[in-house]
C-alpha cells in the first residue's frame, strides 16, 4: 500500500470526480487514504457518493470556502508520508503512482512535484508558468519574458525536458511530503479560486524548494468542471481570476512593482469589458462584480 493521502476538493463535479475516483481505484497499488472535501454542492448527491465509494474519506463543509479551504479541510486528516492534491476533473493512469513515487522518493530535492496534463484529446495542459511580476500580468509580456527571457521557462522547453523546474506548478496536481507541506504551511484561503497554486509555489520558491514537472508520468484533465457550468458560475470564476490577481499583487510584490502590477491588470481589464459589455452577459456580470471589488479595494 502506497503511504500516500489523496485530497480532493468538490463543487457540484460529480461525474467528473466519479472518473476520477474510478481511477483511484484501479491504482496497481492501493492508497492508504482518499479525501474529498465536498464545498457544500448541496444538490443532494453527496450521499448517493458516500455508498457508492465507502472507501473514500468525506468532509462535508458547511460552506463553499474555496478551493484552499478544501484543501486545508483534507489536509488536516493527512497522516501519510505523502499527500497529492488533485483536481476532481482529472483521471490518473492506472500505472501512475507506483513508479511516480518510487521515482520520487530517489530525489528527495524533489518537493512540489506535477506531471505532464493532457486534455481528453491528448492535447498538453501546460500546467505550470512563471512567477508573476510587476509587467507579466499582461499576456502578450509574459510571452515575451518566456521566449526572451527566460527561455529555460518556455512552454516549449519544459514540455520535451524529462524533468523541468517551472517557477510554479498548477494546482490541479500538486504531489509533496506532508513534512515539506508543513513547512511551507497551508493553501492560503486569500484566494478563493485561482493564484492559490502560484503563491503555495512562490512560498516554496522562498524556503529554496524546487518545482519539479516529470513528463515521464500523465494525467488526463478535463478543465472546467466546476467553473464553466451556467452563465452565473462563468462570471464568478471569471472575475475571481482577476481578484486573486490583484491580491497576489498586494501579498507579494512592493513599492512601484505593485503600483504598477495593479495598474496593469485594471486598466487592460476595464478596457476589455467596456468595450465587450454589449455583446456579452458575462462579461457585463464580470464588469459589474469587478466595480463593487475594485471600489472597496481602492478605499
Amino acid at each position: 500500500m502506497l503511504d500516500l493521502s489523496v485530497v480532493i476538493v468538490n463543487y457540484r463535479c460529480w461525474d467528473v470526480l466519479s472518473k476520477c475516483l474510478e481511477s483511484l481505484e484501479k491504482q496497481t497499488i492501493s492508497i492508504k487514504k482518499v479525501i474529498v472535501t465536498d464545498n457544500f454542492s448541496n444538490d443532494g448527491k453527496l450521499s448517493v457518493f458516500r455508498e457508492r465509494f465507502p472507501w473514500v474519506i468525506w468532509i462535508e463543509e458547511q460552506i463553499n470556502g474555496g478551493f484552499s479551504f478544501g484543501c486545508n479541510a483534507g489536509a488536516r486528516l493527512v497522516n501519510t508520508k505523502w499527500v497529492l492534491f488533485l483536481n476532481p476533473d482529472t483521471q490518473i493512469p492506472e500505472y501512475c503512482f507506483e513508479g511516480l513515487l518510487s521515482h520520487c522518493e530517489e530525489n528527495p530535492d524533489y518537493k512540489l512535484i506535477s506531471i505532464k496534463q493532457i486534455d481528453g484529446n491528448g492535447k498538453d495542459c501546460y500546467p505550470y508558468g512563471i512567477f508573476p511580476n510587476a509587467l507579466n500580468f499582461f499576456p502578450p509580456f509574459r510571452s515575451l519574458e518566456r521566449n526572451l527571457f527566460k527561455r529555460s521557462q518556455s512552454k516549449n522547453k519544459n514540455s520535451k525536458s524529462l524533468v523541468a523546474f517551472p517557477d510554479w506548478i498548477s494546482g490541479a496536481f500538486v504531489l509533496i511530503r506532508d513534512e515539506d507541506y508543513k513547512k511551507i504551511g497551508p493553501w492560503d484561503e486569500l484566494f478563493w479560486m485561482y493564484y492559490e497554486d502560484i503563491d503555495l509555489s512562490k512560498r516554496a520558491s522562498k524556503l529554496g524548494m524546487k518545482r519539479v514537472l516529470l513528463n515521464d508520468w500523465h494525467c488526463i484533465h478535463e478543465h472546467g468542471g466546476a467553473s464553466r457550468r451556467n452563465t452565473n458560475t462563468k462570471i464568478l470564476t471569471k472575475s475571481e481570476v482577476l481578484i486573486s490577481s490583484h491580491k497576489y499583487i498586494q501579498k507579494h510584490l512592493k513599492g512601484t512593482s505593485r503600483a504598477c502590477a495593479h495598474f496593469i491588470v485594471f486598466t487592460f481589464t476595464f478596457l476589455e469589458l467596456v468595450i465587450l459589455y454589449l455583446f456579452s452577459k458575462v462579461k457585463r456580470g464580470m464588469l459589474k462584480r469587478l466595480v463593487k471589488y475594485w471600489s472597496k479595494a481602492m478605499v
